[in-house]
This record gives C-alpha cells, structure tokens and sequence, in this order.
C-alpha cells in the first residue's frame, strides 16, 4: 500500500463534488471505505457518490448509523451504505445480510471500515478524511489496479477542473 494521494477540500460542497466525481466513474462491485472523526464528512461524501451515481429522485443519502445499512436505488447500480460506528463484531454486521448485497451491480460504500476489516473485499478503495485548520485533508489509498485507475481518473478529473 503507497502513501496514497492527498487532496486539500476547503469547503463541504467541494467533498460533495468530489463524491459526485468519483460516483460518477464508479464500476460494478466497487467497494469504498470512508475513515475519519465523526463529523469529518464521510456522509456529505457518500452523498457526493450517490449524487454521481444518479441515485433515484427521493432518496436521501443519510448515516445510517442506526439501522447499520441503507440500500439505494441509483442509475446503473444500487448503492449500499454501511456504517459501522455502532456494531459489536462480526455477528452485529452479518445479522445485516450486508453479503447477500454486496458484488454484481451494486456499489458499497463502508463508513468506518476499520471497526470490522473483513467487510472490505482485497481490491478497494480507502479514504481517510482528517481535519484541517481550514477544510479537510483527503488521503485515497487505491488497493488494486482498477482502484489505482480509479483514483487516477478521479485525480486527472480533479485538476483538470481548477
């Protein structure tokens, strides 16, 4: 695993953009999880995606912090939101039937991903979102080639729209 590449995000609308970019480059069976102290911006990014994604019109991407996963119907795919913050183990999260959901086409998206590593499948994308005096430090750490393509298509996106 590299160092991965790190972004500077001012603002909440630019982690939106962000999400909305890499939502819309997404592939079948994608699986991403999102690191950071609460209220860092892991939702306002997972709402980004789902944004990209073209999520169906009345659904609201929300943390599912309660319910521990969220499913939603977008375009091409359906988009599973998984949070973590709250489970015990490994028996809190399969009693989600999250397996069941998860490859073909779907994305899933893993808040906490560090409670419980055996939710993320080998290749994967990791995001860590860190506070900032101003804005949030963003570090993508692609595991696997299509995640490396992926971050690299996210990144050309990234400068190409300064």
């Amino acid at each position: 695993m590299g160092h991965g590449t790190r972004l500077l995000l001012e603002t909440p609308e630019k982690m939106l953009a962000l999400g909305q970019r890499l939502g819309a480059i997404l592939f079948d069976g994608a699986v991403i999880g999102l690191s950071g102290p609460l209220g860092a911006g892991k939702t306002t990014l997972a709402r980004g995606i789902a944004d990209g994604m073209r999520i169906d019109d009345g659904y609201v991407v929300s943390s599912p912090t309660y319910t521990i996963m969220q499913s939603y119907p977008c375009l091409e795919r359906v988009l599973h939101h998984l949070d973590l913050y709250r489970i015990t183990g490994s028996d809190d999260l399969d009693s989600t039937g999250y397996r069941d959901h998860v490859g073909g086409n779907t994305v899933l998206i893993v808040e906490w991903p560090e409670r419980e590593p055996s939710v993320l499948t080998s290749e994967n994308l990791i995001i860590n979102i860190d506070y900032r005096e101003k804005g949030r430090d963003v570090t993508l750490l692609p595991a696997g080639d299509l995640y490396e393509k992926l971050v690299e298509q996210l990144v050309s996106k990234e400068l190409s729209t300064r």
